[in-house]
C-alpha cells in the first residue's frame, strides 16, 4: 500500500529527528507512525477471502449501510486509470463526491486476455480500501474468431483432455490464471465471475444443458483453486433474472461462494417481484446476493436503436428495500447504463448514493 510504505518513510524521519537530539518531539512522531503501521497491518490483515465473505453475510442484518456501490469500468486494455478523467468511477466521484465500494471490470477485449490494466486498477482500488470484481468472457473454443463470446460450443468436447477446444480453453484460462496470481501476490481478493449470464443463450456457455454447463463451471473453479493455487477468490454464480432456470444450472455449494443477478431494466420501469426469476428459491441456499450487472434503463446494444432516456437510480434501492432486502452489493454497467455520465446521464445518482441504506467505500468496515 502507498500509504504502509508512507508511514515506514515517516517513521525513517522521526528516527533521524530522535538521533540529532530533538527526543521529545521525535517520540511523540515515532509512537504516531507505530500506530499507523499497526493500523496498515490489520487492515491488511482482515481484508482475506474469508473475512470479506463474513462481511457479506451479515451486511442483509443491518438498519443501515448494508448494500456495497459498484461501477463497472471497462474492458481488457481499455481499462482506464482512476485519475482518468473518462474512468467512469472519476466520472462517478466527480458528480457525487463518492467513491463506490467495488470496481468492476474484465480481462478480455472481445477475443484476447489483456491484465494488465484491470490489475492496475484493481490494485489500485483495493489499496485505498475497496472491493474487486472480474469478468470472465472466455472465447468460443469452436468459434476464436467470434467476438464476446458469442456462437456456440459443445462443452463436452472442451471437457475432454483430447480435444483441441479442450487445450484452446485451457490455455486461454492459464493467461487469465496468471493475471489472477499477480493480484494474489499483492493481497488483493477477487470477486471473480468466470460464467456470466450463464441461463441466457447469447455466450457459448449459457443456456446449454444444465449438467454440461455445471461440469464446466466446476472443472474451471478446480483448475484455478487447485491446479493453479489461487486462495483469493470469491466465485460468483450469476443467472439472467428473466429465466427461471437458475436452479437447474447452480454448479453447487461448494462451487459458489456468492450469487449475482445479471438485471437491466427499461428506463420508464420499476422492479418488481417478478423481475429477479427464481430469488426466493436462490435465497434459500443461504449465499450472500447482489447484482453483479445492473442498469437503471437500455443501452443502445440492447435496444438496436440507440440508448434510452436516463433512467431514475433510486428505482433499485426502492426495490431492494421493499422486495429483495438480501441484495448485498450491485455493479453498474457503463456508458448508458452507468450510475452517471457526463451527458444524458441517469437521474438522482448523489441520492443513490447518500442513501443510508448505500455502503461506498469509505464505509466499508470489516471487522
Amino acid at each position: 500500500m502507498t500509504q504502509h510504505v508512507n508511514n515506514w518513510k515517516r517513521l525513517g524521519r522521526y528516527w533521524s529527528l530522535w538521533k540529532s537530539g530533538v527526543r521529545y518531539q521525535a517520540i511523540a512522531l515515532i509512537v504516531s507512525a507505530i500506530a499507523c503501521l499497526h493500523c496498515d497491518y490489520t487492515f491488511a490483515q482482515t481484508r482475506d477471502r474469508k473475512t470479506i465473505l463474513r462481511y457479506l453475510s451479515d451486511l442483509s442484518h443491518s438498519n443501515t449501510r448494508r448494500v456495497i456501490s459498484g461501477q463497472f469500468e471497462s474492458w481488457g486494455s481499455a481499462v482506464k486509470p482512476l485519475s482518468d478523467k473518462e474512468n467512469f468511477l472519476n466520472i462517478v466521484k466527480k458528480q457525487t463526491g463518492k467513491w463506490v465500494g467495488l470496481v468492476g471490470a474484465e480481462y478480455h477485449n472481445g477475443r484476447e486476455v489483456n491484465y494488465e490494466k484491470p490489475n492496475q486498477l484493481f490494485e489500485e482500488y483495493w489499496s485505498r480500501g475497496g472491493f474487486c470484481q472480474l469478468y470472465l468472457i472466455m472465447t468460443n473454443p469452436s468459434e476464436p474468431t467470434s467476438f464476446n463470446g458469442g456462437g456456440k460450443c459443445d462443452i463436452k468436447s472442451v471437457l475432454n483432455p483430447s480435444h483441441n477446444f479442450n487445450k484452446y480453453f485451457y490455455n486461454e484460462l492459464d493467461k487469465v490464471a496468471a493475471g489472477l496470481q499477480e493480484l494474489q501476490k499483492k493481497g488483493v481478493v477477487v470477486f471473480l465471475n468466470p460464467f456470466a449470464e450463464a441461463t441466457a443463450n447469447w455466450f457459448w456457455w449459457g443456456g446449454t444443458d444444465p449438467a454440461d454447463f455445471i461440469a464446466l463451471y466446476r472443472s474451471a473453479h478446480d483448475y484455478l483453486v487447485t491446479k493453479k493455487g489461487l486462495d483469493n477468490l470469491i466465485f460468483i454464480y450469476e443467472p439472467s433474472c428473466f429465466n427461471n432456470t437458475a436452479l437447474q444450472y447452480y454448479p453447487g455449494d461448494k462451487y459458489v461462494d456468492i450469487i449475482g443477478f445479471s438485471l437491466f431494466v427499461d428506463y420508464n420501469k420499476e422492479i418488481d417481484p417478478s423481475s429477479i426469476q427464481n430469488y426466493q428459491e436462490l435465497k434459500k441456499l443461504g449465499k450472500p446476493m447482489g447484482i453483479s450487472q445492473w442498469g437503471p434503463r437500455r443501452g443502445a446494444d440492447q435496444t438496436n436503436a440507440g440508448d434510452q432516456p436516463p433512467g431514475d437510480n433510486l428505482k433499485l434501492i426502492r426495490a431492494i428495500q421493499k422486495y429483495y432486502p438480501e441484495i448485498v452489493w450491485w455493479m453498474n454497467w457503463n456508458y448508458a447504463y452507468s450510475i452517471c455520465t457526463e451527458t444524458n446521464s441517469n437521474s438522482n445518482s448523489t441520492q443513490l448514493l447518500t442513501h443510508p441504506w448505500v455502503i461506498n467505500r469509505d464505509d466499508i468496515k470489516l471487522r
